[in-house]
């Protein structure tokens, strides 16, 4: 196999800078209306009177909206070119090296970056119509999340000031909070009824679009010079569909079969799932699959045990719950400061420290795993 000059963390970087313009558009989203809604002055005498100029100020939470969706969506296109053409290219790029190897006149696809560029587009569309639709109405007087969440912590915080429960700060601090842990959601609802947040919309579309981008451009060039074998790439963490197969050699014929020169097996994909969501190669699948030509490649792939293997990306998943849950409560702190909330400062703050020591913690248990400064992060 040829040395891969494309670093798959390089990859996931790229990859992570389009999730975090989304996250970052959320955050905004929250601190606007932090901004937005002051609450000096206020009792349970005027906190009505208050309610009422709050919600007349609905469509500047709308524009303010707008703007800032317009900034992310700028932003994005831009990052989602960068990361599936220019990324994508460099893939085939590396496909064809390798594959010449074993013919030293391979074929290559001379549209392969308009292959990229749609790939590419059609991300960027998905992304841009769902979260436009979901954020902000296009007329004035329909319904949003975001306005629909602005309207909600001002009733939810006039009803606590009303109660004589909260002082004023303490009631519109604490319902923004509540809020930031739903998050804005749901962005989307699939087919099984499940409510896809902001984050965990953006993060799915793109990490599992740009894999298959990025395998299509591999099978492409593989396809195009009669190879329908491969190896495929092994993790120490990996999930069941994935886990019998990681680090073999493999077909994307429909039949597993044995090379007649090299006694080389090669298991079918599609007998593990190969072009379903759940299957290898699915959503949120991190393998690779490399072309490899029977007596000219050889296999240097590291092998895990698969139970093993399974266990760890269990483990794995607890890890990057946890970096998430570092990022959750570094985007309540940063509300916390907006709001002048000292309670609030020393409570999240805290409660950083606690995610990131539990992160340290599984880092340090488990020698498969590494600390990735990156995923703890809020841009």
């Amino acid at each position: 196999m040829a040395d891969l000059k494309t670093n798959p963390h390089q990859l996931t970087i790229t990859s992570s800078q389009i999730q975090d313009i989304y996250m970052s558009l959320e955050q905004e989203i929250f601190k606007l209306i932090a901004n937005r809604l002051d609450t000096k002055g206020i009792t349970s005498d005027n906190v009505l009177t208050w309610q009422i100029k709050m919600l007349n100020e609905l469509h500047l939470v709308n524009e303010a909206t707008i703007k800032l969706l317009a900034e992310a969506t700028g932003l994005a296109k831009e990052a989602i070119n960068k990361l599936f053409i220019d990324q994508g290219l460099k893939v085939y790029d590396e496909s064809i090296a390798d594959i010449s190897k074993g013919n030293a006149n391979p074929v290559i696809k001379p549209d392969i970056d308009q292959v990229l560029s749609g790939y590419a587009k059609q991300t960027f569309l998905d992304i841009k119509n769902t979260v436009n639709q979901t954020l902000v109405s296009a007329n004035y007087g329909e319904k949003s999340i975001t306005t629909d969440m602005y309207q909600q912590i001002i009733k939810e915080t006039t009803g606590s000031v009303i109660a004589g429960t909260k002082t004023p700060e303490r009631a519109l601090a604490d319902t923004i909070y509540k809020w930031r842990d739903k998050g804005i959601k749901p962005v989307l609802v699939d087919k099984g009824g499940n409510e896809w947040g902001l984050e965990g919309y953006v993060r799915t579309v793109v990490s599992t679009t740009s894999n298959r981008a990025f395998q299509s451009v591999r099978d492409t060039a593989a396809h195009d010079n009669g190879i329908r074998t491969f190896v495929m790439s092994s993790h120490p963490a990996s999930r069941e569909a994935c886990a019998p197969i990681q680090g073999k050699l493999v077909t994307d014929r429909r039949k597993s079969f044995t090379d007649k020169e090299t006694g080389e097996y090669f298991e079918s994909l599609y007998n593990h799932g190969y072009g379903t969501p759940g299957g290898t190669f699915g959503i949120n699948c991190t393998h690779i699959k490399w072309p490899y030509i029977p007596g000219v490649n050889t296999n240097n792939q590291p092998q895990y045990d698969r139970q093993e293997s399974v266990s760890n990306g269990k483990i794995q998943q607890k890890q990057r719950a946890l970096e998430r849950r570092v990022r959750e409560e570094k985007r309540k702190l940063e509300l916390a400061k907006e709001l002048d909330d000292e309670q609030g400062i020393l409570k999240y703050r805290l409660s950083v420290r606690k995610y990131q020591s539990a992160v340290k913690k599984i880092v340090n248990d488990n020698n498969f795993l590494g600390r990735d400064y990156a995923r703890e992060k809020i841009y």
